[in-house]
């Protein structure tokens, strides 16, 4: 009983310790699954494998993971991290029995079953407090993403070669009866190796990390180049718009010259009104814009606001507080905008009356970003709209708002809200500071 409690404080401290370092992906159902079926596939296999049956239980929770994320290199590299952060651990403890509590306590409560839980407790709370703290130094690192495209399968590799080390010196440690001295040589190799896997990781992080850097300049930058376009584009605009001003008043200048009020009211309702409500129509509704500080943010809303507009779509913005900083990555945030608006642009030209309303609204520790555009009554269910590959536009099309979700997902403090209300398709991010 206490060998069968012991294995499940081992198969638990191992799963919660995945939960922190994925940064809470799985939900409950998947953790408890996890750890059910990892545990009645290691105690079978204990009494023959030993400490080995462990990596059964974790290629099973790999399996599990993938399932849930759909990510080969997170899925394979957290359990194995965890697993590594278990061992090592498992030594610590060891050393801390060896070198301390061997000189204190009798040997008769050493060798006691439950002396053994409560080391098999303590190996536990030691796993998941290294886990929070390399989740807390994971949470720092920008760029996982692009790290795990660059250097995925090599970081997998290492790894899982780092594992294997590990085990191969635990089965060779327990053929000589796990001497003092073989824990005490294993427990320098095994952080010996763990420390080369890290110093490994902090180096091809800090090469993305550059990378990522240069990347964000240059989406800046194209987006300042997109704004300051459109910016010289409003500024032709009023520059012909003033030539056909002084040509309209010219126009009603013989009609006051001859005090024709008559033929001048009908030609000011024909001729001058229409122009006013196309103007009107197609001010481009962006004063509030200048409220957002943002140059990479600003520079994705108004090019895809003013594309709107020269759809002939209804579109206004509202940004009432000046915004200097919004808590999420500025890359993964325009995409999001760009997935989102594009979306709505394609939608909102197949209705009778196309509108576009974007918010930007500042509140106590969040701020939230509110797309809300236009929809044909007869549109898909709402829970289809973000299933990968779904579409209403052909074949290969559907690959957006799966991005979107999928990029939401990757932030722990954004939330995506999507609703249909009144033939209205709502969107609202919530980025909690």
């Amino acid at each position: 009983m206490l060998l069968l409690f012991s294995e499940l404080i081992q198969v638990i401290a191992l799963c919660v310790s995945i939960q922190i370092l994925l940064q809470r992906r799985l939900n409950l159902k998947i953790l408890i699954f996890m750890i059910i079926g990892a545990e009645c596939i290691a105690h079978p296999l204990f009494p023959k494998l030993g400490a080995s049956s462990i990596l059964f239980s974790l290629l099973f929770i790999i399996l599990c993971i993938f399932w849930t994320i759909r990510k080969i290199y997170l899925s394979v590299i957290i359990p194995v991290f965890s697993l590594l952060l278990f061992v090592i651990s498992n030594y610590i403890i060891e050393m801390l029995q060896i070198y301390l509590l061997s000189n204190v306590l009798p040997s008769d409560i050493q060798g006691n079953d439950w002396y053994l839980v409560v080391a098999v407790i303590g190996i536990g709370m030691l796993t998941v407090l290294l886990s929070l703290v390399g989740r807390s130094l994971f949470r720092k690192f920008k760029g996982h993403d692009l790290f795990f495209q660059r250097y995925g399968i090599l970081f997998t590799v290492l790894s899982i070669v780092t594992l294997i080390i590990f085990y191969v010196n635990i089965y060779i440690g327990k053929q000589q009866g796990f001497s003092d001295e073989n824990i005490e040589a294993n427990s320098i190799l095994f952080l010996f190796y763990f420390a080369l896997l890290l110093v490994v990781f902090i180096v091809l992080s800090r090469n993305v990390y550059k990378v990522t850097m240069m990347q964000n300049k240059q989406v800046q930058y194209e987006r300042l180049k997109e704004y300051t376009e459109n910016l010289e584009q409003l500024y032709t605009d009023m520059q012909k718009f003033r030539h056909d001003y002084i040509n309209i008043l010219l126009t009603m200048s013989e009609y006051i010259r001859t005090r024709d009020m008559d033929n001048l009211e009908t030609y000011f309702e024909q001729k001058i009104m229409p122009i006013s409500r196309g103007m009107e129509n197609n001010n481009y509704k962006l004063g509030t814009l200048q409220n957002v500080k943002i140059q990479e943010v600003k520079g994705i809303l108004s090019s895809k606001l003013i594309k709107a507009q020269e759809l002939k779509i209804d579109t206004c913005i509202e940004v009432v507080e000046p915004i200097y900083k919004l808590n999420m990555d500025s890359v993964k945030l325009c995409r999001c905008l760009g997935i989102i608006l594009d979306n709505a642009i394609e939608e909102t030209e197949q209705c009778e009356i196309p509108t576009i309303r974007v918010a930007l609204i500042r509140r106590e520790g969040a701020d939230l970003i509110v797309v809300t555009n236009s929809c044909r009554p007869n549109g898909p269910e709402l829970f289809k709209v973000y299933e990968k590959g779904f579409s209403t536009k052909g074949q290969n099309r559907g690959l957006g708002l799966s991005n979107l979700k999928e990029i939401i997902s990757q932030c722990d403090n954004v939330t995506l809200d999507t609703q249909i209300k009144d033939e209205q398709f709502i969107q609202e991010i919530e980025i909690f500071e």
